[in-house]
């Protein structure tokens, strides 16, 4: 039965517990968002067609308009605005660039649809623009041996520590750049936190759960010299510890359970949970990220691998797929393809490399040394790998092979016969022509019943969602019907398609890796699609980028603000790490030390920086108010999981299963791990779209966090809560605590790990009055700053 919420007597208990701050504003994760659009479809285009015209580089600025600052776009020339932020259709430039009305730009020829379509949107969503003063514009060219010289792509080396003020403060080697930062600006860093504040953070960090309030209190008692390294080997070891991070790189890797529509021919993946349970289990074996990433990109061709890991090549089996109706042209259907393609080529990128390669689609790179001939290099491979259903266990290559032939097979022919049921609508009910119609209509559906006769006789083990090597090629020999021709075992070098346009061709691009990050000239992939030798480029020529990359990640999760604020960019439009001699001599030893992120792990969480109270002083809140220097703890909310994990936890329900297919997070009865929750593209859960859970159709790179009444409120309504804090009451009222003050102390011990002050205890007694409404003081205490903040 839900409680009834006495609002007033709540708030003022809840008020009265340690205040934790406020998340960001709830624009950021739409600006963030906006601002990487922008990047990516839309200053290129200003740059290649209009700064000619309208910049600072322009001869004579024509029309006053210039469109290489902020201010100048909005602000418009002669004519009025040229963008009004979420009103496309008062915008001016999207109005010249359509070719609407007198003005025409550029002169020259319209652009494509599918730019105009980028800059319908982007205007619509608010028009981000993170530009300030004029833009600058890059000659023409790739400089590839200057670009070298930028500091993401150079060597990292264990550095010389620096000179601090007290040589005692530091744990750990990263700790004497944290205070040598702080003694330039003559900071001292916060003290440590108190053991139950440092045990409740280790542990959400480490396995994604509070402690029980036993551990609380035994970790107190224990003043042992190693007491605090005891629970950090505790938790790294438990399993888990891979359910906690696992999450975050499923971030990293788009991980999703279906795929934006679900068409007769676009169905979900079968079995997509496998790819988050090889994550998990790889996480806990400390399996080497030099092999993490290999084995996510070419598992299958890489000798002398158990079976079961062909799981890993979820990484691209499970990327976002489009509906490609066959009645729509081939260079419609080609056009689709290579926005798949693309979107893989940028999840590899960024999120292997922190590199924007996506960019060079049309153009060489604006900013990075990245040039056009290196996206289709890239490209090539993913038009080689086709996602396919792939057995766990061994079997014969021709057995494998079959699996998905037929798969393939018997969706063409659900495709064939839906189509061909459609196209025959507008034929007459009689005649010769209806009869040749139905005819073939017969022989469709038969086709159909021999596939399905075929499917079930087919390998009937676990299997995973995973690639083959096979080039596609878009078949436009029937008019009436675009065909898919993949080709098993047969690769594809593409042809640059000159502005982006499919059906606009230049040279043929070997298959290849970056040459900005190869040694000497990159030499073309000859090994099938050329993934396992892209996998080997990444993690040998491009170690120490990708090092630097992964321990930015790591870092960032641990302390909710990474090193590189932007840790999917390394280019020229990304940020300067805050600390760049500490992230290359983490970077160093991690590569020293076999790649390992349990050592990685252990380096950070033993620190004297992890340690610190997240308590500010005066002159450091006033000199430092972002805390870029690390003189404190960031305070942190929990996550989505986090939230869910930790309320089924403390409330005595968290189903510790691991491992299967997804259950739903809409769904009371489902108690699993939020990790183990199904993630879809199409239709997120509710708790999903409320708590800033990612877009899982394209790259995650960090969780934005906002602040919105749609959530107080779901803390405040959602039976979650409601059921849980009930369960809690019923828990200790089953274990015999009776009476306000045991039932106060006990429910502040289990949700908050302490005990209740006074005042605390006088609040809590007028909340539940004399009904003694528990289960509201237990919500109360849920919805709570302390409970939500991790400090």
């Amino acid at each position: 039965m839900a409680h009834r919420f006495s609002l007033a007597a709540a708030f003022a208990l809840i008020v009265s517990l340690p205040t934790m701050g406020l998340a960001q504003n709830p624009k950021d994760a739409a600006t963030r968002e906006g601002v990487e659009f922008f990047e990516a479809k839309i200053r290129p285009v200003l740059v290649e067609h209009c700064y000619q015209c309208h910049s600072t580089a322009a001869k004579k600025v024509k029309g006053g308009l210039r469109l290489d600052t902020r201010e100048g776009l909005r602000q418009g020339g002669d004519s009025g605005p040229a963008v009004v932020p979420g009103r496309p259709t008062e915008s001016l430039l999207l109005k010249a660039v359509r070719h609407e009305g007198t003005l025409k730009m550029p002169p020259q020829g319209k652009l494509p649809e599918a730019v105009l379509a980028d800059f319908a949107h982007w205007i619509d969503t608010g028009a981000a623009d993170p530009r300030g003063g004029a833009d600058t514009v890059k000659p023409r060219g790739v400089d590839i041996e200057a670009g070298r010289r930028f500091w993401s792509f150079q060597p990292v080396r264990e550095a010389k520590l620096p000179s601090v003020s007290d040589p005692r403060w530091p744990r750990r080697r990263l700790d004497s750049f944290i205070l040598h930062r702080l003694d330039q600006q003559r900071l001292r860093p916060a003290g440590e936190a108190d053991r139950r504040t440092l045990l409740r953070r280790l542990a959400l960090d480490l396995v994604g759960l509070p402690p029980t309030p036993e551990e609380v209190e035994a970790f107190v008692r224990d003043r042992a010299p190693d007491a605090y390294e005891r629970q950090v080997e505790r938790l790294l070891a438990s399993p888990h510890h891979g359910e906690r991070w696992a999450r975050y790189w499923l971030d990293v890797a788009r991980y999703a359970e279906d795929h934006p529509t679900s068409e007769e021919t676009n169905q979900p993946p079968r079995h997509a949970w496998r790819y988050r349970d090889w994550v998990i289990r790889s996480l806990n074996d400390d399996l080497p990220y030099n092999e993490f990433v290999r084995r996510q990109l070419a598992a299958d061709l890489m000798p002398g691998l158990p079976r079961a890991e062909i799981a890993a090549l979820g990484f691209l089996g499970l990327s976002p797929v489009y509906h490609k109706e066959p009645r729509l042209s081939p260079a419609v259907i080609t056009a689709i393809a290579a926005d798949e393609w693309d979107e893989r080529v940028d999840a590899v990128t960024r999120g292997f490399l922190g590199l924007t390669v996506a960019c060079a689609r049309c153009h060489d790179h604006k900013f990075d040394p990245i040039t056009t001939e290196d996206y289709y290099a890239l490209a090539g491979v993913m038009a080689s790998t086709q996602p396919v259903e792939w057995p766990l266990v061994p079997t014969g290559a021709a057995e494998a092979a079959r699996v998905t032939s037929v798969r393939l097979a018997l969706m063409e022919a659900k495709l064939r016969v839906g189509f061909h049921k459609e196209t025959r609508t507008g034929v007459p009910e009689t005649g010769p022509q209806r009869e040749a119609y139905e005819r073939r209509l017969v022989e469709l559906k038969a086709q159909l019943e021999r596939r399905k006769t075929e499917e079930q006789t087919l390998f009937k083990g676990p299997l995973a969602n995973a690639v083959r090597d096979a080039g596609l090629w878009i078949d436009g020999a029937d008019p009436a019907f675009t065909h898919l021709d993949y080709r098993a075992g047969v690769p594809r070098d593409l042809p640059v398609f000159l502005r982006g346009d499919v059906e606009k061709h230049g040279p043929i691009v070997p298959r290849r890796f970056l040459r900005v990050l190869s040694k000497g000239e990159p030499r073309p992939f000859r090994q099938g699609s050329g993934r396992l030798e892209l996998a080997d480029a990444i993690v040998g020529d491009a170690k120490m980028l990708a090092g630097r990359v992964l321990v930015n990640r790591v870092w960032g999760w641990h302390f909710g603000r990474p090193l590189v604020t932007t840790p999917s960019d390394f280019g020229h439009n990304g940020a300067a790490p805050s600390h760049p001699e500490l992230l290359d001599d983490l970077t160093a030893r991690f590569l020293r030390q076999g790649w390992s992120l349990t050592a990685l792990h252990r380096e950070i969480v033993l620190s004297a920086t992890y340690r610190q109270s997240s308590r500010a002083n005066a002159q450091a809140a006033a000199l430092d108010s972002d805390n870029r220097l690390l003189g404190r703890m960031h305070l942190r909310r929990l996550d989505v999981e986090g939230l869910r994990d930790a309320v089924l936890a403390v409330c005595g329900t968290l189903a510790r299963a691991a491992g299967g297919p997804a259950g739903d997070l809409g769904d009371a009865k489902f108690r699993g791990r939020t990790v183990y929750g199904k993630v879809s593209r199409k239709a997120p859960a509710e708790l999903h779209r409320l708590f800033d859970f990612p877009d899982a159709k394209r790259h995650g790179d960090a969780r934005d966090v906002t602040t919105t009444p749609l959530q107080q409120l779901y803390l405040l309504n959602a039976p979650l809560l409601m059921d849980q804090s009930a369960a809690l009451v019923q828990a200790l009222t089953r274990a015999g605590h009776k009476g306000d003050e045991a039932m106060i102390r006990e429910l502040f011990r289990h949700v908050l790990l302490r005990a209740p002050s006074a005042r605390e205890t006088e609040l809590a007694r007028r909340l539940v009055g004399e009904e003694r409404q528990w289960p509201l003081l237990a919500h109360a205490l849920l919805a709570s700053n302390e409970f939500l903040f991790v400090d």
